[in-house]
């Protein structure tokens, strides 16, 4: 016999799945389909909510920050 959700061989007097958990209360019955559910892709997701990752720092944006925070030091020690 076959799980009707995983499509797993199980024993023909099997009260369950071993292999998904399908039973008579979650829907263990004659008829019942395995629904092969697409799962995103998770690169496309991680693009698509942050942005490329492949993206580099601005060289000037660093170049200001190291110059603010010298000033702020040279500005503590005199």
């Amino acid at each position: 016999m076959l799980c009707p959700h995983c499509h797993s061989e199980i024993k023909d007097n099997a009260t369950f799945c071993p292999h998904c958990g399908s039973d008579k209360e979650t829907g263990w019955s004659e008829g019942a389909e395995f629904t092969d559910l697409e799962t995103p892709d998770y690169d496309e997701i991680v693009e698509n909510e942050f942005g490329d990752k492949k993206k580099k720092a601005n060289p000037l944006a660093i170049a200001a920050a190291v110059i603010v925070a010298l000033a702020f030091i040279a500005a503590m020690v005199f």
